[in-house]
């Protein structure tokens, strides 16, 4: 009987840690801290605008974006008109989530990684979103780098 306890103790134990994978594909990968996000391409920040967007690879103007399809947005804290010139940034946190936007049919679901600069930009975050409906799921990585294109790169830390 005592057998019986451990090992069942052992089990409700093990199943309670997070599961993690090193595949970007998976959906158990989460990018690691101080990994570096790396914008390749110079970005125009349009008048009035504190950000710039990118979908299918290409950097678009807001109202141009398929909501259903990844799209990401570079968030900045000064307005345009300006050009972000292309610059590494280091990833300090990151957070996955989902939200209603039209309560049963649509939810957004997101994928937020907050960044700093060493080159003083005034970066704040960038932000992966796309539009689906209560079977959908968030993406992966893997999907979010297909969406940024070469235009936004990712370098994984390997740091513990």
């Amino acid at each position: 009987m005592k057998q019986y306890f451990i090992l069942s103790l052992v089990t409700l134990l093990s199943s309670c840690a997070g599961m993690h994978s090193t595949d970007p594909d998976s959906m158990f990968f989460n990018i690691p801290e101080e990994s570096i996000l790396s914008l390749n391409r110079a970005m125009t920040i349009p008048q009035g605008d504190t950000h710039g967007v990118i979908q299918a690879g290409q950097s678009i103007k807001d109202e141009a974006k398929n909501e259903y399809e990844i799209n990401c947005r570079l968030d900045f804290k000064k307005f345009g008109p300006r050009t972000i010139e292309p610059e590494k940034f280091t990833i300090t946190r990151v957070e996955d989530g989902s939200n209603w936007i039209s309560q049963p049919s649509i939810l957004r679901f997101y994928t937020e990684i907050y960044l700093t600069s060493n080159k003083e930009t005034d970066v704040i975050k960038m932000v992966c979103q796309q539009y689906g409906d209560q079977i959908d799921r968030n993406f992966t990585v893997a999907e979010m780098q297909t969406a940024l294109g070469t235009y936004i790169t990712f370098n994984y830390s390997t740091k513990p």
